[in-house]
C-alpha cells in the first residue's frame, strides 16, 4: 500500500487552503497513493461544512483514494475509538492528545495498527521532539505512526511542520519546511512485534508544552526556549 501524508502550508483563507489540499490529493493519486492523510488545519476542523464537502470532492474525483482528515481530537466528546481503515484499526489523535502520556496505556491496550497524529508544532524543537516520540511510539503503541502537520503562519495560527511517516522504529519519510507530500510503501496492516518496546515518553520540551497548555509548571533540568 502506498501512503501519502500531507504537510500543508496554511493560506490566508480557508477556501484557498482547500484548493491547495485538493491539488495535493490529485498529485498523490498521480503518484499511486492508496490512502492520504491531511493535517487538522485551523478553520477547517470545527464541525463546519467546508471539510466534509472537501472530502466528498476528493472522493468523487479519486474514488480509489481513502482519505483521513477527521480532526478527531478537536471536538472529542467520547472516549478514544479506533476506526477501520485501509491501514487497519486506526486511531486519529489531534493536538496535545498525540503527546499525552496519560493516554498511552489506553492506546497500547487498544491494539491499534495505525496512529494518525494531527498536531501543530510551536517551535522547531517541538517538531524534532515529536518525531523522536513517533519513533518510540511505533515500537510500543502502533507499528505505523503518521504525523501530519500544517506549516507557516496565517489567520492567527502558526506551526513549524514536522510531518513524517514512521514504521516500526524507522523513519520512512520526513517533511522539510513548507508544503510537502510524503509517500511511502507499507504492507498494511502493521503488527507490533510480540515483545514491544517500553511505552513512549514525551521529551522535556513536550512535557513543557503540556504543562503550559494546562496552566501548570514543570522544572526543567536544562535551558529551553519555546517560541
Amino acid at each position: 500500500m502506498r501512503i501519502a501524508v500531507v504537510q500543508h502550508q496554511i493560506r490566508t483563507h480557508e477556501r484557498v487552503d482547500l484548493a491547495a489540499m485538493l491539488a495535493l490529493a490529485e498529485r498523490a493519486v498521480d503518484q499511486g497513493a492508496d490512502t492520504i492523510v491531511f493535517p487538522c488545519v485551523p478553520g477547517l476542523g470545527g464541525g463546519g461544512e467546508l471539510m466534509p464537502a472537501f472530502i466528498q470532492n476528493v472522493c468523487e474525483r479519486a474514488p480509489q483514494l481513502s482519505v483521513i482528515a477527521s480532526c478527531a481530537g478537536r471536538l472529542r466528546l467520547t472516549p478514544l475509538e479506533a476506526l477501520p481503515t485501509r491501514l487497519g484499526r486506526t486511531l486519529v489523535l489531534a493536538g496535545d492528545e498525540c503527546i499525552d502520556p496519560e493516554l498511552f496505556p489506553v492506546i497500547a491496550g487498544a491494539n491499534v495498527e495505525a496512529l494518525v497524529w494531527q498536531i501543530d508544532t510551536e517551535s522547531p524543537l517541538q517538531a524534532e521532539a515529536i518525531l523522536e516520540l513517533a519513533l518510540d511510539a511505533s515500537l510500543s503503541l502502533s507499528g505505523l505512526v503518521l504525523v501530519s502537520c500544517f506549516d507557516g503562519e496565517a489567520r492567527g495560527a502558526r506551526s513549524f511542520g514536522g510531518s513524517a511517516i514512521v514504521h516500526l522504529g524507522e523513519l520512512l519519510a520526513e517533511a522539510g519546511q513548507g508544503e510537502d507530500l510524503l509517500l511511502a510503501d507499507v504492507a498494511a496492516p502493521v503488527s507490533l512485534p510480540i515483545r514491544r518496546g517500553p511505552l513512549a515518553e514525551p521529551g522535556p520540551v513536550l512535557e513543557q508544552r503540556l504543562a503550559v497548555h494546562r496552566g501548570a509548571k514543570i522544572t526543567l533540568g536544562y535551558p529551553a526556549t519555546i517560541d
